[in-house]
């Protein structure tokens, strides 16, 4: 019996492995957001914009924050925002950057040491996946607002 346990535990920790890849198909994501709550990326998302550096969050922050006073911007465009935290200090991201994102209207998704393998890194560009029915369709990496613009209207 633990010798099914422990195989069924090394085969699921496997398959959140592999980052994210044209063809891959998400089937209810569950990445919790800066308020603790448990969100699902499903086939209703249509964008993930994924931040893996303090920059390209600061990029996205500054980016949706005034989009986001009058309506949910990343709903209306089905796009979720997700923010690699796994390296930053527990003491920094719990009393420091936390606190700050909790301010924010929009919802951002933070992957730690359990999820952080799912999304490709790349310092300086926001990698952004386009998803059809929760298959992943097209990677693109940018770096600008006005990239920004064409994907978050």
């Amino acid at each position: 019996m633990i010798k099914k346990l422990l195989l069924a535990t090394f085969l699921a920790l496997g398959l959140n492995a592999a980052p994210l890849a044209v063809e891959s198909t998400i089937t209810d994501l569950k990445i919790k957001d800066q308020h603790e709550v448990e969100k699902t990326i499903d086939a209703n998302v249509k964008t993930i914009l994924f931040a893996s550096d303090k920059g390209t969050s600061d990029l996205l922050r500054d980016y949706l924050l005034p989009l986001s006073e009058k309506e949910n911007i990343l709903e209306k465009n089905s796009a979720v925002y997700v923010a690699d935290i796994s390296g930053m200090p527990s003491l920094i991201s719990k009393f420091i950057a936390l606190p700050k994102m909790k301010k924010y209207p929009f919802s951002v998704l933070l992957l730690d040491d359990t999820n952080k393998d799912n999304f490709t890194k790349e310092d300086g560009k926001i990698i952004v996946y386009n998803l059809e029915d929760g298959k992943v369709t097209e990677i693109r990496k940018i770096s600008t607002t006005e990239e920004l613009s064409e994907i978050i209207k």
